[in-house]
C-alpha cells in the first residue's frame, strides 16, 4: 500500500513540475488531449498556490474545485488532486447542481465543451471571491480570469488582473510570469 502511495505521489509531482514549466510543456508523448488535460489539471491545482482569496471565503474549511468539462478533464483532475491540500485545506472537486452553486467555488473551471454555460456561469458567481478558469478564446473577454491557449505544441494561459480584482482575488507575480499575457488590473 505504501509502495502504491509512493509511485502515486512520484506521478503528481511529475505533472506538476511539468506544469509549472510552462514555456516548455510539449505535447507530444501520449495522445495530445490526454498530455493537454493532465498539463490543464495541474495548472488548476497549482493556480492555487498562487492566488490569495479572501479568508472569509472558507466558511467549510475544504477547498473547492468546480469543475464543468469532460470525462478525461475530470480523471485527469481528480489524479492530481487525489489526497491533496492547499494552505492545510482539503482539495475537494465538485460540479455545482447549477451555475448559483458554483459561487461556493475557489476556481470554476469551464472547459470548451461546455461554452454554451460561460455566460450564465460568470454571472452567477460575479462578485464572489471564485477564480474563473476557461478554454475558449473569448473567455477573458466575457469576465473570466484565466484562459488556457494553445501556444505552438504547447499550453500556455493568458490572466486578467482585472477580473481577479473584481472577484477579490490576489495573484501572486510569480504566476503572472509565466502566464502568456497579462491584461492588467482595474488600476485602484
Amino acid at each position: 500500500m505504501e509502495i502504491l502511495k509512493r509511485r502515486s505521489d512520484t506521478r503528481v509531482r511529475r505533472v506538476v513540475i511539468a506544469a509549472l514549466l510552462a514555456a516548455t510543456a510539449r505535447l507530444t508523448a501520449q495522445p495530445a488531449s490526454v498530455m493537454e488535460d493532465d498539463v490543464k489539471a495541474a495548472f488548476l491545482y497549482n493556480f492555487a498556490k498562487y492566488v490569495a482569496w479572501p479568508e472569509e471565503s472558507f466558511p467549510s474549511g475544504a477547498f473547492h474545485v468546480c469543475v464543468f468539462a469532460d470525462e478525461s478533464f475530470v480523471k485527469s483532475l481528480d489524479a492530481i488532486i487525489a489526497g491533496e491540500t492547499i494552505d492545510g485545506r482539503s482539495v475537494t472537486r465538485l460540479v455545482p447542481i447549477s451555475p448559483e452553486a458554483a459561487r461556493s467555488c475557489h476556481i470554476l473551471f469551464v472547459g470548451g465543451g461546455e461554452a454554451g454555460r460561460i455566460d450564465r456561469l460568470l454571472a452567477a458567481v460575479k462578485g464572489a471571491h471564485v477564480l474563473t478558469v476557461g478554454d475558449t478564446f473569448d473567455f477573458l473577454s466575457r469576465g473570466g480570469v484565466v484562459t488556457f491557449v494553445r501556444d505552438g505544441e504547447r499550453v500556455r494561459f493568458d490572466v486578467s488582473v482585472a477580473q481577479a480584482q473584481r472577484a477579490g482575488l490576489t495573484i501572486s507575480s510569480r504566476l503572472l510570469r509565466v502566464a502568456r499575457r497579462v491584461s492588467p488590473g482595474a488600476g485602484r
